[in-house]
């Protein structure tokens, strides 16, 4: 509310709030009779996403480090709302992996698990509502991200790596999503598929021969056009957008003219600096590229975050 108004006033009580929210954390890890409780992991998960809304992302690793902590410990309370945490923080950290020099938090194990607890006779589902990415192609994106940050030279991977990554463009490019989907979810789902085909397309720029940059751009900027602007719906395309909009050419303004236009759209409406972020690390890279200066390999001189 304060980024929204820009109201310097509520900004600095915003801060003071996180500030003691913080300072009481602390004292509750520090009690071990209460470190790993519930009450304590939902508190680290609102103050990251706080400190991801706030846009500075200051201690949001510091966060995400000590939730996994507490998630790996043996004592931790096994309930259902455990679990939706998990699957929260999961979703988070791999999110922020994408856009930085780290490596996940957790392991590629701990994530198949937390993923195979949503498994029914009916499939593999999440809420929408909370993860725009259906759990399927969320699970192509950790393999890449897994597999881009597990090797130690990036710029040149082994022969197993790059059928590995033929193999995982053509998953993507022929995947079909179980349900019967309509509207703005199919468009909603169809970017996410897109905008994860252009981070691989990204990562390993001379090793995918199945699709075209140009067309990863014009797909996902086709669905989401097809999407109401203010809408939870539209929201939830930062990272595709962001995907795409990095690996745009110099002669590309009218796409990124929308881009700019939707970001701008989206910190208006909700509020979340995230939003500009992104919009600002954009202007950057387009910026660089102009300069022949920028090669887009999911690692920024800022930290953004783009769930």
């Amino acid at each position: 509310m304060a980024a929204k108004n820009s109201d310097e006033a509520l900004e600095q009580k915003s801060l003071y709030l996180r500030v003691r929210a913080t300072h009481f954390l602390r004292e509750r890890l520090e009690d071990s009779s209460k470190a790993t409780d519930q009450a304590t992991l939902a508190s680290i998960l609102m103050l990251a996403q706080v400190d991801m809304c706030s846009g500075d992302c200051i201690e949001f690793e510091t966060h995400l480090k000590a939730a996994v902590a507490i998630l790996r410990d043996r004592h931790n309370e096994q309930s259902v709302n455990r679990y939706y945490f998990e699957q929260r923080l999961v979703w988070l950290d791999i999110i922020s992996s994408t856009s930085s020099s780290r490596a996940p938090n957790f392991t590629a194990k701990e994530v198949n698990m937390a993923l195979h607890r949503h498994s029914n006779a009916d499939g593999r589902e999440w809420s929408y509502d909370v993860f725009p990415c259906p759990i399927d192609l969320f699970e192509m994106l950790v393999d890449i991200t897994m597999l881009y940050k597990s090797h130690y030279n990036r710029g040149d991977p082994t022969e197993k790596e790059l059928k590995h990554v033929d193999y995982m463009m053509g998953r993507l490019a022929k995947w079909k999503s179980r349900q019967s989907l309509s509207g703005s979810r199919k468009h909603m789902v169809e970017a996410w598929r897109f905008g994860i085909m252009a981070y691989l397309a990204q990562l390993f720029p001379n090793f995918s021969t199945i699709v075209q940059g140009s067309h990863l751009t014009s797909q996902v900027l086709y669905h989401a056009k097809l999407i109401p602007p203010a809408s939870s719906w539209s929201y939830s395309l930062l990272w595709p957008i962001f995907q795409v909009g990095v690996a745009l050419q110099t002669g590309e303004l009218q796409e990124k003219d929308w881009i700019r236009s939707r970001l701008k759209l989206a910190y208006e409406a909700v509020g979340c600096r995230h939003f500009r972020n992104a919009a600002d690390t954009l202007e950057l890279v387009w910026e660089k590229r102009i300069q022949g200066g920028f090669v887009a390999n999911g690692t920024y001189e800022r930290t953004i975050m783009l769930a």
